[in-house]
């Protein structure tokens, strides 16, 4: 019988997916890093290539997701000690998505760190309230 992989997570640094593989393997969970070498090998297809993959068994898929939420939730509510305006919670998320202009001038004038501001976007997990906050 052939064995089925899902992507369970994606990760634009192959350090953040040894880590999380080895939180999986340590909880019993068998994982693998896909695409690793890509990025290392040529770091500008990142994002073409999805990024690295980090995949489970079809039968963990679940077990691994939950403890991979867990984990995430845990980590977020100690690092941001920020309250949503509106109802006051503590349960914030981060949701910056990719600066493709910035990323774009980087690429084009070969420059390491574009310049783009400290500028953050947060989400309500409570009241989905969403807001930009400068710091």
């Amino acid at each position: 019988m052939e064995e089925k992989f899902r992507v369970l997570k994606t990760f634009y640094n192959p350090l953040d997916a040894h880590i999380t593989k080895g939180l999986l393997e340590s909880n019993g969970i068998e994982a693998f890093i896909f695409d690793e070498n890509m990025v290392y090998v040529n770091p500008v297809l990142t994002t073409a290539i999805g990024g690295v993959k980090l995949l489970v068994r079809n039968t963990d898929f679940e077990n691994a997701t939950t403890l991979i939420y867990e984990v995430d939730e845990d980590n977020s509510m100690e690092e941001l000690k920020i309250k949503c305006p509106v109802c006051g919670s503590l349960k914030i998320r981060i949701v910056n998505s990719p600066n493709w202009a910035a990323f774009l001038i980087m690429l084009f004038s070969f420059s390491s760190t574009p310049n783009t501001g400290n500028t953050k976007r947060y989400k309500c997990k409570n009241c989905n309230n969403d807001w930009v906050n400068s710091e």
